[in-house]
């Protein structure tokens, strides 16, 4: 049987439904500045022996349970890890455990990322570090790059980096912050493989889905060493598969793949084959990335603010009497840029699914023509890819509508009509209307 509730059971389920929603203290002032830590134990580079208990983190105001992303263990980095981290909550602050405790001789890093926040949603501004050693000292050792989009070639905020021990000690992992960069203070001297990669399913393991690269790396006392060329891609085992052929021009033929091509690798090794109707082949003259195709048909066109050539004798003759213009210097002071010259840099070349096939005979309008390419590397240097299509001879273009020619000065002027050609009935020019009338006033008007 079903009770109707009561006026004091719905009031208590009022109480227990506001106590369920997280909420901001009332009275007293609201803090707006961000969360930071105050406090650990142990302390900043502190040597102490091997423990079992927790790293202790605390904050200047209460802290939230609820990270701004994520859960409380995905908001902090061990490293290097040697057991499975647990992070549990306090009132102002977090402790961090983990499995098999804190071993002799290691220097642990241990990294809050600027996910928590106070219970006025002030979060931290920037991550915060606590290095401490159960033995060794700190050496003076740093390990930093950058980790990038390998396609888009934009910086990769938040992806996971781990530094692998040649000697299979253990893993040192960090995060990258909002701008790609990672950075492995204090790191022991060493061999390295660094990795990094998109931790989508956050197991703090690189998977064969998500996008990564790596890097060999060698650390001496002392060293600094920057990584630069840590580009996040994602995995790949199939070859290139040409998908689509079409037609740019008489003597170019543009072929698009299922994969993206490296544009700093030269196409010199893919091999294409243009075969028309009757069997005859067309002699290929290069195959080029679409990037260098586009710039090379550019340069061979005028700019549209080229001034027209005079076909005149005298039109590259100058005036004697007309002073030379002085060429400004671009580096002198005061001198504005010219907003219309080209760069210098056009920035860095993005990869590509395209190639163009350049003939050394153009294709004959409306013919068919049979293409084949091979030997076409992907970006992730997979070789043996290609393919095969048809394509067809563009038509001509239609002729430009002529101009009307300038009239000869020396041709004569025509000649006024023979009266007698006239017709009678054509009204002479006196009579071709009413006149106007005579806007004066008359003076005899009264």
């Amino acid at each position: 049987m079903v009770r109707p509730f009561g006026l004091g059971t719905l009031a208590l389920l009022v109480v227990l439904a506001g106590c369920a929603r997280p909420q901001a203290p009332v009275g007293g002032d609201v803090p707006e500045t961000p969360l930071r830590v105050t406090e650990s134990r142990p302390g900043a580079l502190e040597v102490v022996s091997p423990f079992d208990r927790s790293v202790e983190i605390r904050f200047q105001r209460r802290v939230s349970e609820r990270p701004t992303e994520g859960t409380l263990r995905d908001g902090v980095v061990v490293s290097p890890r040697t057991g499975s981290v647990e992070v549990r909550h306090r009132r102002n602050g977090i402790d961090v455990s983990m499995e098999g405790g804190f071993m002799e001789e290691t220097v642990y890093r241990v990294t809050v990322l600027p996910r928590f926040q106070d219970l006025f949603q002030n979060r931290m501004a920037e991550a915060y570090d606590l290095f401490f050693s159960t033995g060794p000292e700190l050496e003076p050792n740093i390990l930093g790059g950058v980790v990038s989009d390998r396609l888009t070639l934009q910086e990769v905020r938040q992806a996971r980096v781990d530094a692998v021990p040649a000697d299979g000690g253990p893993v040192h992992s960090t995060v990258t912050d909002s701008t790609g960069i990672f950075t492995f203070p204090h790191i022991p001297s060493g061999e390295y493989r660094v990795i990094a990669y998109e931790d989508q399913n956050r197991n703090r393991e690189p998977d064969f889905e998500e996008r990564q690269d790596s890097i060999e790396v060698a650390i001496a006392r002392g060293d600094t060493a920057i990584v630069t060329d840590l580009a996040l891609l994602r995995p790949d085992t199939t070859a290139a598969v040409a998908e689509e052929f079409s037609v740019l021009d008489s003597l170019s033929i543009g072929i698009t793949f299922d994969d993206y091509l490296d544009p700093e690798e030269p196409l010199d090794g893919i091999q294409v084959e243009v075969v028309g109707e009757e069997g005859e082949s067309l002699p290929v003259s290069e195959a080029l990335h679409v990037h260098v195709w586009e710039a090379a048909r550019a340069a061979a066109m005028p700019p549209e603010d080229a001034p027209v050539p005079d076909d005149s004798p005298d039109a590259d003759l100058p005036d004697p009497d007309e002073p030379e213009a002085a060429v400004p210097d671009p580096d002198s002071p005061g001198v504005e840029p010219d907003p219309a010259a080209p760069a210098d840099d056009d920035g860095p070349i993005l990869p590509d699914r395209r190639i163009v096939v350049v003939l050394s005979s153009p294709m004959q309008p409306g013919a068919t023509y049979a293409v084949e390419v091979s030997e076409v590397r992907n970006i992730n240097g997979i070789p043996g890819g290609g393919g095969s299509g048809e394509v067809e001879g563009p038509e001509p273009p239609p002729p430009d509508d002529p101009e009307p020619a300038d009239p000869d000065p020396d041709d004569p002027e025509p000649a006024d009509p023979d009266p007698g050609d006239l017709d009678p009935d054509d009204p002479e020019p006196d009579d071709l209307g009413p006149a106007e009338p005579d806007s004066a006033v008359d003076p005899d008007a009264s």
